[in-house]
């Protein structure tokens, strides 16, 4: 078994016992980290249009605990205080692929479960206040030092300052508080309340993870029902009693109205897999302009000249994907939507869904037709690009 990084735990034993169960401290769990972003690179990449950025001053010229939305300019930086603010950056291991390797270091966990790697940066002082996430997350330092106080028992109806953009706790008690230098890692399942601060210039990892809600799966399935009509069965009451007031809903309505909806969940276990598919490669709003920016016209492109040429393809970073099966087929998903392909593929699926270029001799495994025809819709929508085109 693998060992769960710098820990007696191996991975198994690490999700039995701790994940979404209880905070885990791990000290040098990357030992001796390399410095793989700078200050000046985060800030760099916070100046850009498409990339998604924040800027949070406890005390900033509008009011307490001011958010600002990026792009900034190295004027916003320069005007900044000399402490007590934190910048953050999402998507950084998509932007800069190099720091994908920090996300495949939790290839235990299914890819599409896993979200981002948020990268904070922040002088002393620098905090977002105590707060709780709905998901789980691994903070992993980077440089410096950063004191984390936590809570031991999740928080089941915050409350939260009044007229704030962020969601601050109006009251946070801590059960431990510990500082983690470089490589230190802490993991925190969803709302358990934590208050991280900068004792220094430092810089934080935050590798984040998908949980969709019940209202955003039940969305994505109502979509798909629709799509393939089905769930038109319509109310029925065959045991129905004479009633004492006839504009009562009385319980028993109620619970027919349950199983019926339980039965339609239980019967279309197709239709809700897809749903979730879909769901769970969506892009992203703030990644589709980047995503668009590698689709290339893929028309009368001779897939193995190509390769016969040496060329590769190469996986889009912003666009998600997944697959399943039932009995008769394979399902992909990419960028919100489904395609299907005949179980021969399935032997291949590695290789479609994986993160290495595609090369002339991957193409040689790629011999059916349903095969390469999933590859080149894969290329169409840009889940895949040539380097050079």
């Amino acid at each position: 078994m693998t060992v769960f990084f710098n820990t007696e735990l191996t991975q198994q034993q690490f999700l039995t016992q701790f994940w979404q169960k209880k905070p885990l401290l791990i000290r040098q769990a990357w030992p001796q980290m390399d410095e793989l972003l700078s200050a000046e690179e985060l800030a760099g990449l916070a100046c850009e249009a498409d990339i998604e950025s924040r800027l949070i001053q406890e005390q900033g010229e509008l009011g307490p605990w001011q958010v600002n939305d990026g792009p900034f300019t190295e004027a916003d930086f320069a005007k900044l205080p000399a402490s007590h603010w934190t910048l953050l950056v999402q998507d950084v291991d998509k932007h800069i692929p190099e720091l994908s390797e920090v996300m495949a270091k939790f290839d235990f966990i299914p890819d599409w479960r896993r979200d981002d790697l948020m990268v904070s940066f922040a002088p002393e002082g620098g905090s977002v206040g105590p707060h709780t996430d709905g998901y789980d997350v691994f903070l992993l330092q980077a440089h410096g030092a950063r004191r984390w106080a936590i809570s031991q028992t999740p928080v089941v109806e915050a409350e939260f300052i009044d007229g704030l953009e962020l969601k601050i706790l109006k009251q946070f008690d801590a059960d431990d508080v510990w500082d983690l230098q470089p490589g230190d890692m802490l993991y925190l399942p969803p709302h358990f309340a934590h208050h991280g601060v900068a004792l220094n210039d430092c810089m934080t990892f935050s590798i984040g993870f998908r949980a969709p809600t019940q209202l955003e799966l039940l969305d994505a399935f109502m979509h798909s029902l629709a799509e393939h009509e089905v769930g038109q069965q319509r109310y029925r009451d065959p045991e129905l009693k004479v009633c004492d007031d006839d504009k009562y809903i009385d319980r028993s309505a109620l619970r027919r109205f349950k199983q019926s909806l339980i039965k339609c969940i239980e019967d279309s276990d197709d239709v809700l897999l897809e749903a979730v598919g879909r769901l769970l490669t969506e892009t992203k709003p703030s990644l589709e302009l980047l995503a668009d920016e590698l689709i290339a016209d893929s028309e009368n492109v001779s897939f193995a000249e190509y390769f016969s040429q040496g060329e590769q393809l190469h996986r889009n970073p912003y666009i998600r994907i997944a697959w399943s099966e039932n009995e008769e087929s394979v399902q992909l998903f990419a960028a919100g939507e489904t395609y299907q392909a005949d179980k021969a593929v399935r032997s291949i699926m590695l290789i479609l869904t994986g993160t290495e270029p595609i090369q002339a001799r991957h193409w040689t495994q790629i011999q059916s037709a349903a095969a390469a025809n999933l590859l080149e819709e894969l290329v169409a929508i840009g889940c895949w690009y040539w380097q050079s085109h």
